[in-house]
């Protein structure tokens, strides 16, 4: 398949692009696929196949051959049809969007479209290519609901990252000709910063919120033995004791920590760059999160207060993503 305008020269697409972007709706959470938003050139298999047909011509003409006429107009004929298959390929598609999940900067985003439509054939081989991702295809069977595909889009820096537009193109059913349309929907997905890699040693004991430490589950100091319970991590297991008693246990540790930690933007080094900084206390966040600690997060200008679970998580590091520092 091909991803580009098949046969046209690179400027030429780029006005043909221009110019089906001025007839483009104003971005919305759906949009339907309509004639005058449709358009279909020959691709190189389909001109290849029409100079055939054109040679085939010439000799029963010459020769006054009624068998290559037949010949001609049959695959003239059929080539017809798929020209007007290939756009009906396209023609009262309807696309609507759905929640994106957040990624991390750096992973590629990934944009769900919902494919339905009020005919009852199939959409059958549909591609979808964001700006700078890979091409996905799509298939909406017949009388079938509606189906779902995922564009993907790189990310490169945090904060909100929009699909803006996108082309949805088909060479269904016989690859001669190539139908194409431009669209623009309103859905973004929000990039959080990239964990650092190599994060400066975080102080638990200097965060510590309350007057006293409390000892909790951690992975500092062997704490002894307890019976295995569900969900306990399989480095865990005491292979030893299991292999004396035979029945399943689980080293047990702990590590002193306060009630709540405080990840301050200000224990940072003033020197360190701000996307460093967001990239480290991206890392303590998910690290703390990891460890099933009750945390905060402080920045300039912001406070959120301790606490834990996904939810929190996602305060944070939606907090992270959109930080200006103005």
């Amino acid at each position: 398949m091909s991803n580009g305008l098949p046969l046209v020269p690179d400027f030429i697409t780029r006005l043909i692009k221009l110019w089906a972007e001025k007839r483009l709706p104003e971005p919305d959470q759906q949009t339907t696929l309509v004639r005058r938003r449709i358009y279909i050139l020959p691709t190189r298999h389909g001109l290849t196949f029409f100079i055939t047909l054109l040679v085939i011509l010439t000799g029963a003409i010459n020769y006054e051959n009624s068998l290559g006429f037949m010949l001609s107009f049959l695959l003239g004929s059929i080539g017809f049809l798929g020209m007007i298959y290939t756009h009906e390929n396209l023609n009262h598609l309807t696309l609507n969007t759905a929640t994106t999940r957040p990624v991390f900067a750096g992973q590629p985003a990934h944009f769900p479209i919902t494919l339905s439509s009020d005919k009852k054939h199939g959409f059958m081989n549909i591609q979808f290519q964001s700006r700078n991702g890979e091409a996905v295809s799509a298939h909406l069977e017949p009388l079938a609901a509606d189906c779902q595909v995922q564009i993907p889009l790189n990310t490169e820096q945090r904060g909100w990252l929009e699909l803006g537009e996108f082309k949805v193109f088909t060479e269904f059913p016989l690859g001669l000709f190539h139908a194409w349309s431009w669209n623009h929907l309103n859905t973004r997905c929000l990039v959080y910063p990239k964990p650092d890699e190599h994060p400066p040693h975080f102080d638990l004991s200097s965060q510590h919120s309350g007057q006293h430490a409390s000892e909790q589950d951690g992975y500092d100091d062997f704490a002894g033995i307890r019976e295995y319970q569900k969900g306990d991590a399989p480095n865990h297991l005491a292979w030893k004791a299991i292999a004396r008693t035979r029945e399943l246990q689980t080293k047990q540790f702990h590590a002193e920590v306060g009630d709540e930690i405080i990840l301050s933007w200000y224990a940072l080094p003033d020197n360190m760059d701000i996307e460093r900084k967001l990239s480290v206390l991206c890392r303590w966040v998910l690290d703390a999160d990891h460890h099933g600690l009750k945390y905060g997060l402080q920045l300039p200008g912001t406070q959120l207060a301790a606490g834990s679970g996904r939810h929190h998580r996602h305060l944070c590091l939606k907090s992270l993503a959109l930080f200006s520092r103005s």
